[in-house]
């Protein structure tokens, strides 16, 4: 299915950005299609298979054909005249390597070993590109999120300012009250522009990530998450295992291994005899003498006695390669297992956190209804009042905070532990 996208993805060109809100699913649909990286994998895939094509030739004959003119005039002994001539002719050539000792078949088994390599790196690419876009997405809705929490603080701050003026005016407030209701209100509107502009950041990386300019207009449908979301039903054990047997990286890098013990059988396949066949045909016309035509054919023996050691390099030099790469998917293994490791134990946390967050939102707003109550009735100061909003606006900012990171934290999990198995419905947390 993967290849089936990047192919799909390597004829089309960058499509216009459609005009309607996007939900995750078809944000990432339109990566898939548009992002260059797709295209750059694709084509790295068609050059390996060309590759692998090019050493299946080795079992082929090559047939070649040439026609020749030519036009000539030989000196002559003792003054003997010698005519011009005219030569002419088309010939055929054919050579066929019969036995090489396992050489080809160490460079076809080399390269499809690569092709598979490549073809799992072009997997992993979508992967990577796929956690791109959601982790650039849940961004983009947690930026808004913050922006609308501190446009709603901002208006609150707005409004305790008024109060203050007209608690002031009316004699039941000091001028003290009302700078330090318009102080709150300079924070909160610094805050408020502060998460537009990073806003506006996020929403250019989202672009950037389904391949448009990042001054593009991206529409996102309304996004509603779970009111209890679950956390995954695998152990962490189950996941490092799912990781070692899923994780494209590391198979393309047990498949480069392969790559590399068969470059040693090619390699070795050069201390060995070859054998090859090979013949020509041709047909020559002499102007004003005739036409001739000859054939040839013969086998013949190659046995490599002494190259100044150079085979033993080759050798030498895949035998370390297989070492170099074995070592390499060793370190991979033990950097994505670190990888699901830490996702693992970052999804545990967000979990925790969210569950704070939510309720650390409820009491800050209860404190606040509390506090304004109070306020109104005179037996709570402005200074109450503006601490226990302060206290709301982090609180909102945290909530929205802890829900992205919650989301994000499990999209990397998804990726680095190779995919992840759906919550049962109703488990509990």
């Amino acid at each position: 299915m993967a290849i089936a996208l990047l192919a799909c993805a390597a004829a089309q060109a960058a499509e216009p950005l459609p005009d309607k809100p996007l939900t995750l699913v078809e944000a990432t649909d339109l990566a898939m299609r548009n992002n260059p990286s797709t295209r750059s994998a694709w084509a790295l895939v068609r050059q390996s298979e060309a590759a692998e094509t090019i050493a299946r030739a080795g079992y082929w004959p090559t047939i070649s054909a040439s026609y020749s003119a030519q036009r000539l005039k030989q000196l002559a002994f003792e003054g003997t005249q010698v005519p011009w001539q005219t030569r002419y002719g088309p010939s055929v050539t054919f050579n066929w390597l019969l036995l090489d000792f396992g050489g080809r078949g160490g460079g076809i088994d080399r390269a499809h070993a690569e092709t598979v390599a490549q073809r799992l790196t072009q997997t992993q690419s979508i992967a990577d590109l796929m956690l791109t876009v959601e982790s650039a997405y849940y961004a983009v809705i947690g930026a808004r999120g913050v922006e609308l929490a501190s446009r709603l603080s901002r208006d609150e701050a707005q409004a305790n300012a008024d109060a203050a003026d007209a608690r002031r005016k009316s004699g039941v407030a000091t001028i003290g009250d009302v700078y330090q209701a318009q102080a709150a209100l300079a924070a909160a509107t610094t805050t408020l522009q502060q998460a537009e502009g990073s806003r506006v950041v996020a929403e250019g990386a989202l672009a950037v990530a389904l391949g448009y300019a990042p001054d593009s207009v991206v529409q996102l449908a309304e996004w509603h998450p779970p009111e209890n979301p679950e956390l995954p039903p695998q152990t962490v054990q189950e996941m490092l295992q799912g990781a070692r047997d899923a994780r494209p990286e590391l198979l393309a890098s047990k498949a480069r291994e392969q790559a590399a013990e068969a470059a040693v059988r090619e390699a070795r396949a050069n201390n060995w005899p070859s054998l090859s066949a090979s013949g020509t045909a041709s047909r020559t016309t002499i102007e004003g003498r005739g036409t001739a035509t000859s054939y040839s054919g013969g086998l013949r023996v190659d046995l490599p006695i002494f190259s100044g050691f150079s085979v033993k390099g080759a050798i030498d030099q895949a035998k370390a390669a297989v070492d170099q790469s074995q070592a390499d998917t060793e370190t991979l293994r033990l950097s994505v297992e670190q990888q699901v490791w830490v996702a693992y134990q970052n999804v545990q946390t967000s979990r925790k956190a969210l569950d704070a967050a939510r309720a650390q939102l409820r009491a800050a707003e209860q404190a606040a209804d509390a506090i304004k109550a109070r306020y109104k009735t005179g037996l709570s100061s402005i200074l109450e009042v503006l601490s226990t909003e302060q206290a709301l606006a982090q609180a909102r900012i945290a909530d929205v905070q802890a829900g992205i990171n919650w989301y994000q934290s499990l999209s990397q999990l998804g990726h680095d532990a190779g995919g992840l198995s759906a919550p049962a419905s109703g488990e509990k947390q």
